[in-house]
């Protein structure tokens, strides 16, 4: 099969044994070289045994750094749910240039190792476009290595499960300049993801503390008084928006230089009560653009409630699908 491009080698049954990787290795030692390398995409996956939970696992013995390396012109890459062993990334044939890495688990959360190949491989130094690592825990100084190197190509990154804090926002700043859909890990704050779209090229005044929008829990439980405070909690929540959007004036008004690029943000990693200041974040405002879809979750019933009559009034619209929330600019 000399045209062959696209190879997947998937593990979904129960009863395999457990060293068969060894046979697909001698498999490809028999291959001819010239034939393997022309594939450009690459696919492992191991699969979950329903009934019982147990997962089938490839076993690597450095066998998945043999295979990789055969592969000068790969340009996609899947690893989701495959515990391959991060060093054996560091196999991947170096004339590679990855447009596409997908890892979500690796053996052994040998985390630091993954995160110097992402730092350091000359495979996507220069050529990566998305990247998902999310279900990785990066920690913070790994996630700084991470930030730190990702190319300029890069358009999508997933980091949903690593460990972010607010020293992060000027790296995020220089990220969103190029990136297109972007995945925030935990920690951070509403705050700082209005500083990473939109400092430093705007002013805005601090956000109004999340608590004054709530209204007291003796008086909401008392029969009848959620009809008349609804539409008086959504009057004030919309009154206190608009005075927000209203703060932010441009630095730089005749100047897109810095300006953030990012069309889709997930913020669901965010704790609870941050994603709920988004019923009062600048991000809903024009200065924003081109954002235009935040996707939220753990968002209470209060919250979502509110973000509707939010929506409607500065052209944003709610969406909710198979237990995914988000926003989305008319």
């Amino acid at each position: 099969m000399p045209g062959l491009e696209t190879l997947s080698l998937e593990n979904t049954c129960r009863d395999t044994h457990r060293n068969y990787l060894s046979n697909i290795h001698r498999a490809f030692q028999s291959i001819d070289l010239a034939i393997s390398s022309d594939i450009r995409s690459l696919i492992f996956r191991s699969g979950r045994v329903s009934f019982s939970g147990d997962h089938l696992h490839f076993v690597d013995e450095d066998i998945f750094g043999d295979i990789l390396r055969r592969f000068p012109k790969l340009h996609s890459l899947d690893l989701a749910h495959t515990p391959i062993d991060p060093k054996s990334l560091q196999a991947i044939n170096r004339d590679a240039r990855l447009r596409s890495l997908r890892i979500t688990t690796c053996q052994d959360n040998d985390n630091s190792t993954l995160a110097n190949f992402l730092s350091t491989h000359p495979s996507i130094q220069s050529s990566l476009v998305v990247f998902d690592g999310s279900g990785i825990r990066f920690t913070e100084q790994e996630t700084t290595t991470i930030l730190e190197h990702l190319p300029l190509s890069l358009r999508s990154l997933n980091l949903s499960s690593s460990t972010m804090i607010s020293d992060h926002v000027p790296q995020l700043q220089k990220l969103s300049r190029h990136i297109q859909e972007f995945s925030v890990g935990r920690g951070l704050t509403m705050d700082d993801m209005e500083a990473m779209i939109l400092r430093p090229l705007f002013n805005f005044s601090p956000a109004v503390p999340r608590r004054s929008l709530d209204w007291p829990r003796d008086m909401k439980d008392k029969p009848g008084h959620d009809l008349a405070l609804g539409p008086m909690r959504d009057a004030v929540a919309v009154c206190k928006l608009h005075r927000r959007l209203a703060s932010v004036s441009g630095i730089h008004r005749h100047s897109s230089a810095g300006r953030s690029r990012v069309e889709l943000l997930n913020i669901s990693s965010l704790d609870e009560e941050e994603q709920g200041r988004i019923t009062n974040s600048v991000l809903l405002g024009e200065q924003s653009r081109p954002l235009k879809v935040m996707v939220v979750s753990k968002i209470s019933t209060e919250n979502s409630q509110v973000l509707q009559k939010l929506c409607g009034s500065c052209e944003w619209q709610e969406r909710w699908c198979n237990g995914i929330s988000w926003i989305e600019r008319e």
